[in-house]
């Protein structure tokens, strides 16, 4: 049984044997069936014949049936058209098959389609797939870090500015802090569906429509529409959508941003379960060594913010990718939709460790949290605009000698050693 094309041998003689990742496989079958199907509808290029077997194929090709006869990988030049030929000629060869007569994967699977304008569909619906996961991935973790938030409300903590005890905050405070900037991540997300959603169908090589009627383009763009239950729309400037990929790049950037602030929060986490500072418990995992018995490591902090990291970096490729575009296309869509494959596991994996093996099971030492805050005999800067910044600093010093060992005890030193009434020393302690 014959299922590799001629074309696609070349390609693997040229780029090697590859394969592509799962979702964007369903994505351009999605492209595929839409084609097909406007095709047999405006106009009477294919019997039905040759319409049923084709549309049998794309079937299996979407729900996964041929993965293993797509061995074109993403590295690649020709912006695409190994990947494109690939699937014409899998969908070509298993549809005679069992028709039992020869459908030619150019005349009839790829009719009034090109790759340029089927490629880059096919990413914007994987991309918009993705995007939507990521902020339904989003929305639960802010949850978290609110529930967090509400939950630590009021337990008392040191707050740091450079590394420094600074003034006092609550453990509800810092989490709430952690809640802002992924807050900001989910509007953003939400904003880049509308930016995102636009496609190219119908404008074939170079935007013009050229090798395509303009009824199979609209009613191409009705049918992909309906099958995916995406709010895709035709681009309004074709030659622009096939031309740029800056909606990519802006895709990735916002991405990026999240990345950003995981590295930023798992940071600060990372100094919170520390063994000097001991205020959060990250719960053991695994042995910390291999010959350390008694060693403990912050894994998947270290592992979130690894993955932060190579994000961020996959984000720097696609920014070269979209810059790097000629003329009426960009030839290195296929690199930029791997990179932005990789970013989307990377980003799955990051927030599904983060919520299940940290937020959703971390226990809070408030033994420590409230020995480390006496240390720091922050609760005296609280006192400036009581008393003054000498008389604090007086306070401070005194403080030292008196070797005070909990908050009430420092609470009755301050009552004691000032006229500050009690309502208003209730207030120091409770930011």
């Amino acid at each position: 049984m014959k299922t590799i094309g001629n074309q696609t041998k070349l390609a693997i003689e040229n780029f090697g044997i590859g394969s592509l990742d799962r979702d964007f496989i369903a994505a351009y079958g999605d492209v595929k069936k839409a084609a097909i199907v406007s095709l047999y509808k405006v106009t009477d290029k294919l019997s039905e014949e040759e319409y049923t077997a084709i549309i049998n194929s794309i079937d299996s090709l979407i729900q996964g049936k041929f993965d293993d006869l797509i061995v074109t990988g993403f590295k690649q030049g020709g912006a695409g058209t190994s990947i494109n030929m690939n699937i014409n000629e899998v969908i070509a060869l298993t549809a005679s098959q069992k028709a039992g007569f020869e459908i030619d994967p150019i005349e009839k699977v790829n009719l009034f389609q090109s790759t340029n304008d089927t490629f880059t569909t096919a990413l914007t619906i994987m991309a918009y797939r993705h995007l939507s996961r990521v902020e339904d991935k989003i929305v639960k973790l802010q949850e978290a870090l609110i529930t967090k938030e509400n939950e630590y409300s009021s337990i008392v903590m040191t707050g740091r500015t450079e590394m420094q005890a600074a003034l006092p905050i609550t453990l509800g405070q810092v989490f709430g802090s952690f809640a802002g900037p992924v807050e900001r991540d989910r509007w953003r997300l939400n904003k880049l569906k509308e930016r995102i959603r636009t496609i190219a169908l119908g404008g074939t090589a170079i935007g013009t429509g050229f090798g395509a009627s303009i009824n199979y383009s609209f009613e191409a763009e009705k049918q992909l529409r309906n099958s995916t239950g995406l709010p895709l729309c035709r681009s309004q400037n074709l030659p622009d959508e096939i031309s740029n990929a800056d909606k990519y790049a802006e895709l990735a950037n916002g991405y990026k941003l999240i990345a950003l602030s995981i590295v930023k929060i798992a940071g600060d986490l990372l100094f919170y379960t520390s063994s000097d500072i001991d205020e959060i418990d990250p719960t053991e995992l695994q042995y910390g060594s291999s010959i350390m018995a008694a060693k403990r490591n912050p894994v998947i902090l270290e592992f979130i913010r690894g993955l932060a990291f190579n994000i961020q970096g996959e984000c720097f490729k696609i920014d070269l990718y979209v810059q790097n575009g000629q003329l009426q296309l960009n030839p290195y869509l296929p690199f930029l939709t791997e990179s932005l494959i990789t970013i989307y596991h990377d980003l799955v994996k990051l927030i599904d460790a983060f919520l299940s093996k940290f937020i959703n099971i971390i226990q809070i030492n408030t033994k420590k949290i409230e020995e480390n805050c006496i240390n720091s005999k922050i609760i005296f800067n609280c006192l400036l605009p009581l008393i003054g910044y000498n008389k604090a600093k007086e306070l401070y010093k005194k403080s030292k000698e008196s070797n005070l060992t909990s908050l009430v005890e420092i609470k009755n030193f301050i009552k004691n050693e000032t006229n500050i009434p009690d309502e208003d020393i209730k207030k120091v302690f409770n930011p």
